[in-house]
This record gives structure tokens, sequence and C-alpha cells, in this order.
């Protein structure tokens, strides 16, 4: 008879135990299912419509202003969440679920600043901050993941901001291949100075040079200043 009441009493544990597990599974496959949503939500997303985020953190608010500034010195695109093409981490994933909870709508309106190559842009075949327009050309930085703000990204891409600055890079770079040309291929006379009217002429010379070549090139590759494409659909 004991035998048997223990026997009883163990199998309602088990079936405790498996109820409880049954539950477990359900419940983070519920969250899993929450989280497939956010993520189609951000990667579906292509219009800013605003949200009202309660007890929003000021630090993480930016002005369009702002955000324009930051993409030409960095060259990024900012663009809507459904032409990213990059995956969202599950980082991402735990900081638009707090987010979620200070709104008393379901998010909406997500923007991604990135590298042009993490977009499927129109006429086209590095990592991302994640946004959420607010209205009034503000925006909520949700979340930021990779390396795409380094201080070499933003001296690499410097020349290509606008005009002056490219000028500006070629005109350095001329002058410096002038400065390197050996003055025995400058001028013919054998007791020239390095300085002179000849070096001065060489100077004009490589200016013209390479001005000639960037401006092919350029046109050649259909080059976009970043002042003109941080938030352009188009590869180029």
């Amino acid at each position: 008879m004991a035998a048997h009441t223990e026997r009883e009493r163990l199998e309602r544990l088990l079936r405790g135990q498996a109820d409880l597990l049954q539950e477990v599974h359900l419940l983070l496959g519920a969250e899993q299912k929450h989280d497939d949503i956010l993520r189609a939500s951000v990667l579906g997303s292509m219009g800013e419509r605003p949200v009202h985020i309660t007890g929003a953190d000021p630090d993480r608010i930016y002005h369009r202003d702002s955000i324009r500034a930051l993409c030409i010195r960095y060259r990024l695109r900012f663009l809507p969440g459904g032409l990213f093409k990059g995956t969202l981490p599950n980082t991402a994933i735990h900081a638009l679920r707090a987010l979620e909870r200070k709104s008393p709508a379901p998010l909406t309106g997500f923007m991604v600043m990135a590298p042009a190559s993490r977009f499927k842009l129109c006429d086209s075949e590095v990592d991302p901050l994640l946004f959420v327009a607010l209205g009034n050309d503000r925006y909520y930085l949700v979340h930021k993941w990779g390396r795409d703000l380094s201080p070499m990204r933003a001296v690499l891409n410097w020349p290509l901001r606008n005009v002056a600055s490219l000028s500006a890079t070629v005109l350095v770079l001329a002058c410096v291949l002038a400065l390197l040309i050996p003055t025995a291929l400058v001028t013919s006379l054998p007791d020239a100075a390095y300085w002179g009217a000849h070096r001065v002429f060489a100077m004009v010379w490589s200016a013209a040079v390479c001005a000639s070549f960037t401006v092919f090139g350029w046109f050649a590759f259909f080059g976009q200043f970043s002042a003109e494409a941080w938030n352009s659909r188009y590869f180029n």
C-alpha cells in the first residue's frame, strides 16, 4: 500500500514537472514570436510615423540636422528600416522591448543609419544605428552596434563630404607630388636650385593632372558627395 502511494506521488511530481516544462516552452515560444514581430516591424518600415515615448532619455534624442551632419562626416545613409538588408542583433531587440514598455502604442517609423552597402538601394543589388521617429524632425536612438563611427572612417571620407573638401584634397595631393619630383626632372638647368619658377610650374602641372584624373574618375564612377547622398535611396 505504501509503495502504491509513493508511486502515485512520484507520478504526480513528474506530471507537475512536465506541465512546468510545457509552460516554459510556451512562454519561450511567445517571447520568440514577439521578437520576430519586432524584427519584421523594423525591416518592413518604409515611412516616418512618429510615436510618443513616455520618459524618453533626452540624451538619445537627436535632431535631423545633427543626424545629417553625422552622416556627412562619416559618409553614412539615414533611411527607413525597410531598406536595411542586414540583421538585427538580439541586443537591438532587447533595446526595442525596453523602449516598447515606454510607448502607449506599437513602435513604428523605424530609421537606420548605416553605410550605403548595408541598404537595399534602388539601383544596387559596416554597422548601423537604429532610430525611431518622434516627429518635428526629432529621432530617438534605440540602439547602436558596430564601429561605423570610428575616427578613421571620418578621416578617410573627408574628401567626399562636398566640393570644397574634394578640391582641397586634390590641391594638397598635387603640392605633395610636386615637392617629391626631383629637380632634374623639372628643369634642364644642371645648377638649378630646388626652389624656383620651375617648382611653381611643377605644382601647377601636378594640380592640373590630379584634377583631370579626379574629374574623370568622379564622373566615370558616378560619384556623389555625402552632403547629397546622406538620405538618398539611390546608389549613385
